[in-house]
């Protein structure tokens, strides 16, 4: 099964079904991150800032539901739709206070880029799906594709 993320139309289409998304990032760029909101690469633990979902043919991997894992419902809604998407993001250096200064030419790679709902209109990067009830109707497909031993791909335009 393949699902089809279109950023700049705000859909998804799962199983002949489109669903409302955005991607809509806490950055620094657009003025909607402060120099002190540091944000951390998960793997190499260096400063950088949040960018789009990186646009591609991904692999979903898993499905992660709140009731049984406890995450913050607030940010993450009633699932988390895990996918193997990474991109390359510039590290950023800090000033004397731990704030950002300045973009730098070193890289570190991104990943860790989810579907889910939140209540937050912005995300770190990862699509947010724009209801608690389409998130879980999608990771109710997704899990059916699973159950049938079918691989499951996210195409982001």
């Amino acid at each position: 099964m393949k699902l089809i993320a279109d950023l700049s139309k705000n859909t998804l289409i799962v199983d002949e079904c489109t669903f409302s998304i955005s991607n809509i990032i806490r950055t620094l760029r657009c003025g909607s991150r402060a120099s002190y909101e540091v944000i951390l690469s998960l793997h190499d633990n260096m400063p950088y800032d949040p960018q789009a979902f990186p646009k591609g043919l991904w692999s979903i991997t898993g499905l992660e539901w709140q009731k049984e894992k406890g995450f913050d419902y607030n940010t993450y809604g009633p699932v988390k739709i895990r996918t193997d998407a990474w991109q390359m993001v510039k590290v950023w250096e800090l000033d004397k206070n731990g704030d950002y200064l300045r973009e730098t030419e070193k890289s570190v790679e991104d990943f860790g880029y989810l579907l889910h709902y939140s209540k937050s209109s912005t995300t770190l990067g990862c699509i947010r799906i724009a209801s608690h009830d389409d998130a879980e109707m999608i990771a109710g497909i997704i899990q059916r594709a699973f159950d049938n031993s079918e691989k499951v791909e996210l195409e982001v335009l």
